[in-house]
């Protein structure tokens, strides 16, 4: 990025505001640009589309920068770009949280997620989901993460082996009434954060390996080994400790 080309190039448009000189003033203010898109990208907005709008601040701070001020071209443009950037990541920002906007796109996410799960036999990778859809890898984090893009932890739902949750459970025992145990398991489970039923829904309802549910959940193996020891000894203390 060549600073004194950039003021030189827009000091010659100031002058003279003809196409072809604007266009020379923007292509030497790309590398910002770019600079500046990358500074916000996985924000929950594609750098592509960051990238589009700084430019087109560019174009607009080019437009509007005088030279009698004495200013740096760089020391003009940059804020300007840089704010409508942020300000591009604040606005987007504000849409994913919108209850509305979310439940949208938790139910377009579902659909997909079903359809693939259907047709693979099995459940897709977040740059699947995103590549399906069109979205950044965090946008399909931050729906995933929404409680309503969360399938019910059901204990009947039943796996690829045709066996419900509860079965698949390692330490309940035998000896107790189905149902009741089914009901104490729901409310054992109940107690949990949702990261840890989702990933006790991982483990024992979808049958990832450790490995595969740390990488779906952005954790390490180590962490989820360690959760999982967690959380199985509290379900275990939950369901043997005399009410």
């Amino acid at each position: 990025m060549d600073a004194d080309r950039m003021h030189a190039l827009a000091c010659r448009y100031a002058a003279e505001q003809t196409d072809a000189h604007l266009q020379a003033a923007l292509e030497a203010s790309l590398p910002l640009c770019a600079l500046i898109a990358r500074r916000f990208a996985h924000r929950g907005v594609e750098y592509e589309d960051l990238y589009q709008i700084a430019c087109l601040a560019c174009v607009g701070a080019l437009k509007r920068f005088d030279v009698s001020r004495e200013m740096k071209f760089t020391t003009f443009v940059t804020p300007t770009v840089t704010g409508a950037v942020r300000n591009a990541v604040r606005d987007q920002a504000g849409l994913l949280r919108s209850p509305r906007a979310m439940l949208q796109q938790s139910a377009q996410l579902a659909r997909i997620r079903e359809a693939f799960c259907q047709r693979e036999r099995r459940e897709p990778t977040a740059r699947e989901l995103a590549d399906a859809l069109g979205w950044d890898v965090e946008r399909v984090l931050t729906a995933l993460s929404h409680p309503a893009a969360r399938a019910p932890l059901s204990l009947d739902q039943e796996d690829g082996d045709g066996l419900p949750l509860a079965a698949r459970l390692p330490f309940l025992e035998t000896g107790f009434d189905r149902s009741e145990q089914r009901a104490d398991l729901e409310k054992a489970l109940e107690a949990l954060s949702p990261l840890e039923q989702e990933l006790m829904a991982l483990r024992y309802k979808q049958r990832l390996s450790q490995r595969d549910a740390a990488r779906r959940l952005g954790m390490s193996q180590m962490q989820v080994s360690r959760m999982e020891r967690r959380v199985l000894t509290a379900l275990r203390k939950e369901l043997t400790t005399p009410a």
